[in-house]
């Protein structure tokens, strides 16, 4: 249906930052105020597989997703999903690029499907809102690795 994409240089390997965020504890972390873990599972004391996040938009606007971690391509890309309700789907991904001595990160949200008012919602500014979020998580990210 619609994507949103944002990039930024880092100062670490892909390896580094592959570790470091194929534990799902380490995403979340990285967001802001907005996105709430409720829950992470997973087998024994192996990363995260999945969870539970609320997502707080403008407006007082709440959305509970269940996340699955799909596929891993250790250590240039890792993508899951998202799913709220019975009909809205979502498709998240990291990407690594190794580059002049530091790694672009792409973080990429794909509404796959939407219910009615999941795509009203999207249209009305939740787009607009998502590429935001993906922005400041990197940002942070990139904050982490900068030289102290």
């Amino acid at each position: 249906m619609s994507a949103v994409e944002a990039s930024v240089a880092v100062a670490a390997t892909p390896e580094e930052l592959f570790a470091r965020l194929s534990r799902l504890e380490n995403h979340w972390a990285l967001a802001d105020r907005w996105v709430e873990v409720v829950s992470l599972n997973g087998p024994g004391d192996a990363p995260a597989d999945g969870g539970v996040v609320r997502l707080h938009g403008p407006l007082g606007v709440r959305r509970t997703a269940r996340t699955t971690v799909e596929s891993v391509d250790p250590p240039r890309r890792m993508q899951g999903m998202a799913r709220i309700g019975e009909r809205t789907t979502g498709a998240v991904s990291w990407t690594f690029e190794a580059q002049d001595g530091e790694t672009l990160v792409t973080l990429r949200g794909e509404l796959v499907e939407a219910s009615v008012l999941d795509r009203a919602l999207w249209a009305l500014g939740g787009q607009a809102w998502m590429a935001r979020r993906l922005r400041i998580t990197l940002d942070r990210l990139r904050a982490e690795y900068l030289p102290r």
